[in-house]
């Protein structure tokens, strides 16, 4: 497989593809193609509107800039820009899926954040001999947060922490590479009286 193709195949695999916004905005398109055909159906047949008849909804927009603002179109409004935010973000924005490269070698191996997390946190658990359920991964894009709560009257410095995940995360060569967060929650003292 081609370096080009294999970068093709790496992407679709870590970004997630706009199908979903895109099918809801064409629905919503198409639901409103097929009413305004329908009411000028219905009024080229002279018969009843479903709602309102196409002459009366133009005259009312005509009329809506010199009209008294009311709140439901003030409440359409909002709901409107709110809309088009959300779409212009879409478009915009990267659409990362929680996944990772693995090294840089022919064949690709995309692994899940939530493998990454797992195996980091049995490390750092192992590494600096914690109780299961004391160590805390979470893997995002950029950054890898790791979240010790230590067991009263065990040491355990952020240091320790950032250079055991650091190491663990090193093996891995992530695409993206990340940086680590370390964060070491100190016992409370209800918790030393136990």
């Amino acid at each position: 497989m081609s370096d080009t193709v294999l970068k093709r195949v790496v992407r679709r695999e870590t970004h997630s593809p706009r199908t979903v916004a895109t099918v809801v905005v064409l629905i919503v398109v198409a639901l409103a193609a097929v009413y305004a055909g329908t009411e000028v159906v219905l009024h080229l047949l002279s018969a009843a509107p479903l709602l309102v008849t196409p002459g009366a909804a133009f005259a009312w927009l005509e009329d809506l800039p010199g009209a008294e603002v009311a709140a439901p179109v003030v409440a359409v409004g909002v709901v409107a820009a709110i809309a088009g935010i959300v779409l212009v973000w879409l478009a915009l924005s990267p659409g990362r899926r929680p996944k990772h490269r693995l090294g840089m070698s022919s064949p690709a191996v995309i692994v899940d954040n939530g493998v990454i997390a797992s195996s980091v946190a049995e490390r750092v658990r192992r590494e600096l001999d914690l109780s299961a359920g004391a160590v805390v991964v979470g893997v995002g894009h950029r950054q890898v947060d790791v979240t010790v709560k230590p067991e009263p009257g065990q040491l355990v410095e952020k240091a320790q922490v950032r250079t055991v995940a650091e190491t663990e995360l090193s093996s891995y060569d992530l695409s993206p590479r990340v940086k680590v967060r370390a964060r070491v929650l100190r016992p409370t003292e209800g918790e030393d009286a136990r």
